[in-house]
Order: C-alpha cells, then sequence, then structure tokens
C-alpha cells in the first residue's frame, strides 16, 4: 500500500507547487468528539483520488468492481457492509480512497476516517472522527461534538442510530475507517448494532484492517462482520504484471527488467514498491532514457529501511531532523508539538514542513502525518536508544501540555526510559479508571500495558492485577482473568484482597456460563473469614446465581438469602437485589409461584427506593417472568416493558439480551408466535453483538421450540446446532432451556424414541423442579404422550403426580391446574379431565394452551367443533406444526383465513412494520409507533426483505404503492 505524499502525481507528472502548507497552528491530534478542530477533515483526504486510480490500485480490478458495484447499489436504496483484510502495504488503504473517490461521484455523502492505535483510549472517538465530514452536509451529528454525547452506551448508540437513519433518508451515506483493528471499544460495539440495524437503509460501511498479535475490538468486530455475511476482501500481494503495471506508474515511464528485478524481490508488496522506487529516484540510480527506466549503480537498496533512508538522506539536515524526530508521534501532530520537539522556530518550520510533503510526510487535512505508518515505523528505526528516549520523554512533556489522554502521555513516558515507569504506570491505571465504565475492555487492556511496565517483584504488582482480573471479568475475557487472577494469587495477596480477587474471578466465568468455575471461586472467596460484609455478600449473590444454573436450588436459595442479608445490612444494595432474583429464580424453578413473585417485588421495591447499583440489577426482569408463570400477561407486559425502557435510559447493555428473552416468552405463551420469533431472534443478535455467549444459548432454545411450533424444523435444527457449538465451549443452562428444546425437535421428526432417551431427567425431577411446567403448561401433556407411546405408564404418571402437586401448591394458577387435568386426563383416558383441562386454559390467555387440550378433548369425545376451535387457533397464531397436524387428523382444512390485498407472503405482525416503513417511516420510528423494540423491527425487516426477495426501503414502497393501486 502506497502513501502518497503531499506533492501528488497525475499520470507520471508532478502537479503544481503549492504555496505553502495550509496547517493549523495546533491541531487536535485525537479529533476527540467533543473538541472538534475548525480544519478537521478525514484522514483520508479527499484529492487523493487523483493518483489512486491512476497509480495506486494496479491487480485490484476485481476488487475494484466489488466496491463499484455495491456502491451502485447504495446510491439505489441499498445498504450492507464490505471488510477489507491483509497484511500492512498490501493496498488497503488506496481501494479505500477509491471507494471515497467512486462514492463521491455517485453523489454519496462520505464519512471516513483513520484509526489509530490511541483511539482504544477514547470512547467513541473512531466513528464521531469520521461524522465529522458530515457535520457540513447538516446538524444530524452535531451532538457528538458538543459534550451531549457524554451519557451511558446504550444512549450514545441509539443516538447515533436516530442521527444515521435521520441522514440516509434524505442522502446515501458511504462510512468508512481504515486501520478498522484499531477501532475503539464504543465504536467497536456500535458498529455491531448499526450495520445490520441500517441494512435496509442507504447506508454502506468499508471497513480495511490488518491482522494484530492481540484481539483488539476492532478486530474482533471485523471477524463478527465476516462471519455475519459482510463480503470480505482478503488482499494479497501483486503478481508480476501489476507489479510492472505500478513500477511504470510510480516512475512515470516504461520500465526495463532491472527495475522489475529490483520491485519483483519486494515480495508483491505495493508500499515497498513504491518506496522503493521513490528512494532509487531520490538517490539518482533511476534513469529515463528514451522513455524508459533503468537502475544503474552498484550499490543499490535491499530492504525497506534502506530505501526509507535513502530518501531521508535527499532532504536536507534541518528537514531530516524534523522527520526523525516527529517520528516518535504515533497520529498526525501539529507545527507547535514539531517546533516544541525540534527546537526549530515556527517559521523555520514551515519551511522544513514543506520539503518533508516531497517523500515521506503529508497534510493530513487535521495535521502533519507520515505518508504510512510504515515508513514511520522505518524512520524510527533509524533513532539510536538514547536519542529515543529523550524525545519521547519531551513528547511525553508536549501531550502533557496539549491536554490529551493520559494513555497517549504514558505511552510516551514508557518509551523514556526507566524513570518514566513510575509516572506512566499511574496514569495508565487513572486511565482505565475513566473509561471503565463505556469500555471495559480498553480499560483491561490499559491495566495490563501498566502491569508489563511494572518490573516482577514490585509492591504494587498484586494490586493492580486485582484490579485488571475485574475489569478482563467485566470484558468477559475470562481465560485470561483466570491466567492473571491464579497468578496473584499463588504470589499471596491480603484477605481482602484476595477476596476481591476472587470475586472479579467468579464474576468472568457468571458472565461467560462457566457457573461451576464461579461456584469454585465464590467458595474459595466466602472460606476467608476477616473480609467485609460488603464483599461476602457480593460473593453469595454470584454464587446464588450460579449454583441455579448447575441445579443447585437448595444452595441457591439459601446463598441469596445471606447476599439479601449481608447486602442490606452493609449498605451493599446491589448484592441484596441479585440475592433476591436468584431466591425469585428459585421458587419459581420449584414451583412456588407466589414466593418467586414475592422475591421478585422485594428485590423491585429495594432497587427503587436504594436507587445506584442496586437499580442497576433490573429486577424487573424476573418479576416480568414471575407475572408470566401467574398468567398475569398484561402485567408482564406492561412491568418487562418498563423495566426495558429504563435499562435503556441507565445504559445497562448486559441486561437487553434478557429483556428479549422474558419477552419472547411472554409473547410465545400468548401465542404470538411471529413476534415472539423477532423477540428472540433479536436477543440473539444483541447478545452476539455484546459477545454475552451464555446468553445466546437459552435464546436459541427459545428459537428451536417457536421453530418447532411453526412448523419449520430445518430452522430448528440449525439453531440447535448453533446452540451445541457454544455449549462446547463450556457454557451451561438450564435444561428447560437446552433439553427440552431438542427433545420437542426429536418429536417432531417422529423419533420419540430418542426424545424420551433425551427427556428422561425430566420424568424423574419434576417433583422437585417443575421449572418446565410453569415455563410451558403444554409440556406435562406432551411428556405424558412421549412415553405412553414408548409403552412406559410409570414415567408418565410421575409426570401427571408432580403437575397435580404443582396444582395443590397454587391453588389460583389455572394453567398449573389446567395442565394437571391434562396430563391426567392422557394418562387415564379420562374425557372429563380432559374436558376440566379445556375450562381452565380457557380462563388464561395461554391459547396455545387451550388449542393443545382442545386437539385432546376432540379426540376423546370426537367433537369436531372442538377440532374446528382448535384448528382456528393454531392457524391464527401461526403454529404450522399443529395446523397440518389437525388437518391430517380430522381431515379438514383450516378456517378460512381472509387474505390481505397487500404484502399476503406476510405475517400479520410483519405487515405492519413492512406497511410503516414503506411510509417513509425509519425502525426508530416503527419500534415507537407499534412499541416494540427497536431490535424486534430490525428482524422483522429482515424477514420481510428476505420474504419479498428485495435489497432497499424504495422497492418496499413501490410494492406497496402498486398494491395499493397508487
Amino acid at each position: 500500500m502506497i502513501i502518497t505524499s503531499g506533492h501528488h502525481r497525475h499520470n507520471g507528472r508532478p502537479r503544481p507547487e503549492r504555496a505553502g502548507p495550509a496547517l493549523p497552528a495546533r491541531p487536535d491530534r485525537h479529533a476527540q468528539p467533543d473538541q472538534p478542530t475548525q480544519q478537521a477533515q478525514p484522514r483520508i483526504d479527499e484529492h487523493a483520488g487523483e493518483t489512486v486510480l491512476n497509480e495506486q490500485t494496479f491487480g485490484r480490478s476485481d476488487e475494484m468492481d466489488t466496491i463499484r458495484r455495491a456502491l451502485a447499489g447504495t446510491a439505489a436504496g441499498e445498504g450492507g457492509c464490505l471488510v477489507m483484510l491483509g497484511p500492512a502495504g498490501v493496498g488497503k488503504s488506496h481501494l479505500v480512497r477509491a471507494a471515497v473517490q467512486t462514492a463521491t461521484e455517485l453523489g454519496l455523502a462520505v464519512a471516513a476516517r483513520e484509526a489509530f492505535k490511541l483511539d482504544l483510549a477514547a470512547p467513541l472517538v473512531t466513528l464521531a472522527g469520521a461524522l465529522r465530514a458530515c457535520t457540513r452536509e447538516g446538524e444530524r451529528f452535531s451532538w457528538l461534538f458538543d459534550g451531549s454525547h457524554r451519557t451511558e452506551q446504550y444512549r450514545t448508540i441509539d443516538l447515533l442510530r436516530a442521527s444515521l437513519e435521520d441522514f440516509a433518508a434524505e442522502r446515501p451515506l458511504l462510512i468508512v475507517v481504515d486501520d478498522a483493528q484499531w477501532m475503539d471499544e464504543l465504536s467497536a460495539l456500535a458498529v455491531r448494532e448499526l450495520v445490520p440495524a441500517l441494512a435496509s437503509s442507504p447506508v454502506w460501511w468499508v471497513f480495511a484492517g490488518r491482522p494484530e498479535p492481540v484481539e483488539t475490538p476492532g478486530l474482533q468486530t471485523l471477524n463478527w462482520l465476516i462471519r455475519g455475511g459482510a463480503a470480505p476482501i482478503r488482499l494479497s500481494v501483486l503478481e508480476e504484471p501489476a507489479i510492472a503495471e505500478l513500477s511504470a506508474a510510480v516512475v512515470g515511464a516504461e520500465v526495463d527488467n532491472t527495475v522489475l528485478a529490483l520491485a519483483n524481490g519486494c515480495g508483491g508488496n505495493p508500499l515497498r514498491v513504491g518506496q522503493l522506487l521513490r528512494a532509487l529516484r531520490a538517490s539518482r540510480q533511476l534513469v529515463i532514457t528514451a522513455g524508459t527506466a533503468t537502475v544503474i549503480g552498484g550499490e543499490l537498496p535491499s530492504s525497506f529501511v534502506d530505501t526509507v533512508r535513502e530518501v531521508l538522506e535527499s532532504l536536507s539536515e534541518g528537514t531530516q531532523w524534523l522527520v526523525r524526530a516527529c517520528s516518535v508521534f504515533t497520529r498526525p501532530f501539529g507545527v507547535e508539538a514539531a517546533t516544541r520537539l525540534t527546537g526549530h522556530g515556527p517559521a523555520e518550520m514551515y519551511r522544513l514542513v514543506e520539503e518533508g510533503l516531497t517523500e515521506i510526510l503529508t497534510d493530513a487535512g487535521d495535521g502533519i502525518a507520515f505518508s504510512h505508518d510504515l515508513v514511520r515505523q522505518a524512520v524510527y528505526s533509524t533513532l539510536p536508544r538514547t536519542l529515543r528516549e529523550r524525545l519521547h520523554r519531551e513528547a511525553a512533556t508536549i501531550s502533557r501540555d496539549e491536554g490529551l489522554p493520559a494513555i497517549e502521555v504514558a505511552e510516551h513516558l514508557l518509551k523514556s526510559g526507566r524513570a518514566g515507569t513510575t509516572d506512566a504506570v499511574a496514569m495508565l491505571r487513572a486511565a482505565a479508571r475513566e473509561v471503565a465504565g463505556a469500555a471495559p475492555a480498553t480499560a483491561a487492556d490499559l491495566m495490563l500495558h501498566a502491569l508489563e511496565a511494572l518490573p516482577a517483584h514490585d509492591q504494587n504488582r498484586t494490586v493492580l492485577i486485582a484490579e485488571a482480573v475485574g475489569l478482563l471479568a467485566s470484558a468477559a475475557r475470562v481465560d485470561q482473568a483466570r491466567r492473571l487472577g491464579e497468578e496473584a494469587l499463588d504470589a499471596g495477596l491480603d484477605a481482602e484482597t484476595e477476596a476481591e480477587l476472587l470475586l472479579g474471578l467468579a464474576e468472568a466465568c457468571k458472565h461467560a456460563g462457566q457457573n461451576r468455575s464461579a461456584v469454585e471461586y465464590a467458595d474459595r472467596g466466602l472460606g476467608h473469614e476477616k473480609i467485609g460484609d460488603a464483599t461476602r455478600a457480593r460473593l453469595y449473590a454470584i454464587r446464588a446465581h450460579a449454583l441455579f444454573y448447575v441445579d443447585d436450588l437448595e444452595g441457591a436459595d439459601a446463598s441469596g438469602a445471606d447476599a439479601q442479608r449481608l447486602g442490606m445490612a452493609s449498605s451493599e444494595y446491589g448484592a441484596a437485589v441479585f440475592g433476591e432474583t436468584a431466591r425469585s429464580l428459585v421458587a419459581q424453578a420449584q414451583g412456588r409461584m407466589g414466593a418467586a413473585l414475592a422475591h421478585a417485588k422485594s428485590a423491585t421495591s429495594t432497587a427503587a427506593t436504594r436507587g445506584g447499583r442496586a437499580r442497576h440489577r433490573h429486577p424487573a426482569i424476573w418479576m416480568g417472568s414471575a407475572l408470566t408463570a401467574y398468567d398475569r400477561f398484561e402485567e408482564a407486559g406492561q412491568v418487562l416493558g418498563r423495566g426495558r425502557r429504563e435499562s435503556e435510559r441507565l445504559g445497562t447493555l448486559w441486561a437487553q439480551p434478557l429483556w428479549h428473552y422474558y419477552n419472547a416468552n411472554l409473547l410465545a405463551a400468548r401465542g404470538e408466535l411471529d413476534e415472539a420469533t423477532a423477540e428472540a431472534d433479536a436477543g440473539v443478535a444483541t447478545a452476539e453483538q455484546l459477545t454475552a455467549y451464555q446468553l445466546v444459548v437459552p435464546l436459541l432454545g427459545t428459537l428451536i421450540r417457536l421453530a418447532v411450533l411453526r412448523g419449520d424444523l430445518e430452522a430448528a435444527k440449525a439453531h440447535l446446532a448453533r446452540m451445541h457449538e457454544l455449549m462446547r465451549t463450556g457454557i451451561t443452562a438450564t435444561p428447560e432451556d437446552v433439553v427440552w428444546p431438542e427433545a420437542l425437535l426429536l418429536h417432531a421428526e417422529g423419533q420419540s424414541d430418542v426424545a424420551f432417551s433425551l427427556a428422561a431427567g425430566f420424568y424423574g425431577s419434576l417433583p422437585e423442579r417443575p421449572a418446565l411446567i410453569t415455563m410451558d403448561p403444554t409440556a406435562p401433556g406432551i411428556l405424558v404422550g412421549i412415553a405412553l407411546g414408548q409403552g412406559d405408564r410409570a414415567a408418565a404418571g410421575r409426570v401427571v403426580a408432580a403437575t397435580e402437586a404443582l396444582a395443590r401448591r397454587n391453588p389460583e394458577s389455572h394453567a398449573a391446574h389446567g395442565a394437571a387435568a391434562h396430563a391426567g386426563g392422557l394418562l387415564h383416558g379420562d374425557p372429563a379431565r380432559l374436558r376440566q383441562a379445556v375450562d381452565c386454559f380457557r380462563r388464561t390467555p395461554r391459547r396455545l394452551a387451550l388449542a393443545s387440550t382442545l386437539e385432546d378433548a376432540a379426540r376423546a369425545e370426537d367433537r369436531s367443533d372442538w377440532y374446528a376451535e382448535a384448528l382456528g387457533i393454531v392457524s391464527e397464531c401461526g403454529a404450522t406444526g399443529a395446523q397440518r397436524r389437525l388437518q391430517r387428523q380430522h381431515g379438514s382444512a383450516p378456517p378460512a383465513e381472509p387474505k390481505s390485498e397487500l404484502l399476503p407472503e406476510l405475517s400479520p405482525a410483519e405487515r405492519k412494520v413492512a406497511l410503516l416503513v414503506a411510509d417513509g417511516l425509519t425502525n426508530l420510528q416503527v419500534a415507537g409507533e407499534l412499541y416494540l423494540s427497536r431490535h424486534t423491527v430490525d428482524s422483522h425487516l429482515r424477514h420481510i426483505f428476505a420474504k419479498l426477495e428485495i435489497k432497499r426501503r424504495i422497492e418496499l414502497a413501490k410494492r406497496v404503492e402498486r398494491e395499493r393501486g397508487g
């Protein structure tokens, strides 16, 4: 990859000289979102395009065709994403520049930025810096630069999405991030949200990145995008014909074999080819005679560093010093910073900068930059160690005086020799604390950087390790947290510090779904007698939830009670609330529905009155679940809706997949299968965006159940394969979420014997753990039917006994009594009990449960009216699997459903979304109109586009207009 210098060439001829560099006196090298510079522009400068297409994209015709097609589609209304991957210097940046030029020619707005390694410490700086280029198009993104974006993550991303949707509704947009592996963590999270969310809008994303030894948030996001279907372009080295074309373009003449022999020695890397040939030209070893270039001289450059040194030596002594000194800056630097670093006066500096712009430096719009970071590294390598350390000490002072982030100052201090280490560690630690809330992975990396700088036996090392482990836990980097934590534990710590460290490890394992390990770490922490009640309460709270997921219900309840008691006594209210929610889970699993609701109400009351960390535990999640189990669907919907809105206001991203999970289960219980599927699908997408894979597993279980109900067994099998893949990593989940969905799929496929074997645990555990019945009151009837089909009346009897016991324990639950009557009626062939089951479920809002009992009661009494009623319910709910079965058994077609003249291929829920989108509403506006989450609307729209085989919102609008007769 060759970055052109300030003197660009056109068709091999130099462009006219400029009067002088148009640089601000003190540009902001960070382009912070709330600190705009007057001359801030995309790092990918606009006038570079002339060289891009003529000089720098040789051998990339296929890639350029892909880019042109994509951008033409965007101009026509399509959205999407393209990821370019390859090693440094292979030509990614030039394809990026070509994309910018093509987009401009097509009339697209362009938001472009090159990310830098130091972006990692400045949340949202990458995307905000790119969108700065669009501010002149309107005021859509002005809030990014006035400080109003300083809110929680969720709110920031929500505002950014709304701004982009509004902008794209008026003009197609290309968003470009070069060196995207250095994206900051919040920008990377926003990209995971925004790329799929805006897929139906005319927004195209182009990311260019290269592999790094460490999995940065940016690199993880690029790989996530590719796994999700983003078009990848993997760039390799140039072939010989392309090298010949490139060489001729660089020198402005045909080239002979002496030139090609050297160029081919650069390994097909276009950056190295360009720099080599420019160095040969600068050292007068490249001569053009009769229109053909040849190489003369005996001592030729043999490496990239040599070529850069050749260029350096062609410059004046003052400019050489400027270039070498400023190579300590890894970002664009300002004239004032260069003046202070080199000791030259301002007037002299402008002359030296102008000379440097001929080959090595470039005007980056927001400062002076090296033509490529590899060039900077090559120059940097020419500095002796002592000089390098002195320059970094001065650069640290300059960066501090300019008010740049602590991470940049610390980077210079760390490279300034041993004396700077202490200050650097303190600054890194402070920087980690500053960004921990918005970017825990970045904060963890800062702490790890500080640890690397500390001597092995430094007295502060163990304290820093404890802090780093907590941050790694928050970032769900479990293996790394465990390795680092065990290192500190082996070194020996005081009781309180060790307990805090073990708490961090327990939380890390819990967040990753490794619940057994979480229990082990919590137990080790609780083994210390001399720790405070607040720490003990937090350990008990984590232990309670982890024990629930390893099926130790009694232990979970006891730990939850300890967490609540100690948390209230020590004012650790977050632990108290979390302990109470664990007790609610346990009570519901044991079939004590009243107790489940009481614990959830208590937790909700504590959170509301105490606020702070307690409020961020969102006990409304478990309150909604308890109300759903009690058939109080309206209240459950209100509680879940209010809780989700509060979660969005507070920015607690971890809770988002859980809201989707419990709301999907509520919708499924209502029989609203399309809405439930969209909700669960959105939950999977959200959890994967957050890399919360432990929450993906139960959501996939929900999708399997829903797919079986809808008769889409292929989709169910795909979800099952993904669930198994995740569980092989050590994630654990409740049997109701993973075993039951698989058993339902096997039963639907006609493999009832395998389903019976797989579900064997339920037949034995239901008396002590009737959670499956409270979650799905149709389950006892299905289990009895499977057992009877295998000739095992004893197993069927255990199900009936457990369900009847649950009904006695919860006399107010019509669903529990209906489930008991249904199971007993099937076991004993008792029509009276089946009629009783029908009557019970008529008193609940559980429509599919009613349909299931109607089907069995109709078979027992040969009631065609009940068959017809059941068939009508399942048809209306979209339960295609049950519909087909009923049609086979009853020999009738489903009741005639009035066909919509508009978009008949869509479900009613999808049609509502489609019509609003066709009327010009954005996804966020549709979400507000229909009281849905924005992720649910996104999911509906993906399915709508797939069913209608379209890619653009305008196509949907035209289709609706045509069908309306417009």
